[in-house]
């Protein structure tokens, strides 16, 4: 049996659906496994209060939240999973031929909802051998300088899948075993029965997780979709200034409005990860923090100039139309790479069983 620990009791579109597509991957390849339901109390409890907050004084806004809330633990249910562990010496209960650390921004210590968090640098988990799958640090520095915990703890992975540059230095510097650069799991699973159309046309679609661009910028935004006849849709997040706010769809239902936008803008790195996966035209606005994972794709896909600097690129970024040809056929070659890693490493560890589901 396989598990795999990463964020996924949570209520954030990209999380859960990395965590959806690696574990879907693996059953269609025919490993069983099992999705580690591992999150502190704190860790929840920080994350919940900050949806709740959103809502402050607008009870309309908080019965959505609370719909958002609902639906992801409508969704958490698809999954084969353990029962919830709250504590880390719980994990020690159940051993695994292999445990799989990722994907998501696992390795960042400094910012996540819960602090530093030793289970996924390898902690307190029983397996015959661990290995990383699209690991990331997230905002967090390689070379900064790390807890002697997450020091002593990198060295047990037996192989390293990451996900960017900087995480790839950050292995590369603890582990003897040299890291492999791999897509997340969203890349390498389809989504074609899961994806659910919507019926609204002609929109920009704004992602963000609260981030916004500068007033200028977000005043060319406005220009442009009037100048485009486009309402402009926010996904997630309630803004007073968007035409449309859909607070919450379900993680199937995001799919669905990213596939049918006429215009991505967004901040978030699976914002990112969706519109090139539906090769959809899309710009983004970064702040330093995110450029370890967003801008560090943008430039291995040669669409490093989809980032917003100024507010006047905006027009010419909505005018200028991505040529797929080569983006596509780099994402095939390293698709081809990562699902090679992941399979030879399950492959070489667990027997190969017949999963349903």
């Amino acid at each position: 049996m396989i598990g795999i620990l990463t964020f996924s009791r949570c209520y954030n579109y990209g999380a859960f659906l990395q965590a959806y597509a690696l574990h879907r991957f693996l059953l269609e390849q025919g490993y069983d496994n099992e999705l580690i339901d591992y999150r502190s109390q704190k860790s929840i409890d920080n994350e919940l209060n900050a949806l709740w907050a959103e809502g402050k004084g607008n009870i309309g806004l908080k019965i959505r939240i609370g719909l958002k809330i609902l639906k992801f633990r409508l969704y958490h249910s698809k999954f084969k999973k353990t029962k919830h562990y709250f504590n880390r010496e719980e994990l020690a209960q159940k051993h695994y031929d292999l445990a799989i650390v990722g994907s998501d921004q696992i390795w960042c210590y400094t910012k996540e909802w819960g602090g530093v968090d030793t289970p996924y640098f390898s902690d307190q988990l029983s397996a015959d051998s661990i290995i990383s799958y699209a690991a990331s640090m997230g905002p967090d520095k390689y070379d900064q300088q790390h807890p002697r915990s997450i020091v002593r703890l990198m060295k047990n992975f037996h192989a390293l899948g990451v996900r960017d540059t900087n995480s790839y230095k950050f292995a590369q510097q603890l582990n003897p075993t040299t890291p492999t650069l791999v897509l997340d799991p969203t890349l390498i699973y389809s989504f074609e029965k899961e994806v659910k159309p919507v019926n609204r046309k002609k929109y920009i679609l704004f992602y963000s997780d609260g981030l916004l661009p500068d007033e200028k910028t977000l005043i060319t935004l406005k220009k442009v979709a009037k100048k485009k006849g486009l309402q402009i849709v926010s996904i997630g997040k309630h803004f007073e200034w968007a035409d449309v706010n859909v607070v919450c769809p379900s993680p199937f239902r995001w799919m669905g409005y990213i596939k049918n936008a006429d215009f991505v803008f967004t901040c978030m790195y699976h914002g990112l990860l969706f519109s090139i996966k539906f090769n959809r035209q899309f710009a983004m606005f970064l702040i330093p923090e995110r450029e370890n994972k967003c801008l560090d794709f943008l430039k291995r896909c040669g669409l490093a100039n989809r980032v917003v600097k100024e507010a006047d690129q905006l027009f010419a970024l909505v005018d200028t139309k991505i040529d797929y040809l080569p983006v596509n056929s780099f994402l095939q070659e390293q698709q081809a790479l990562s699902t090679t890693f992941l399979i030879q490493n399950v492959a070489d560890i667990t027997v190969v069983e017949h999963a349903e589901g």
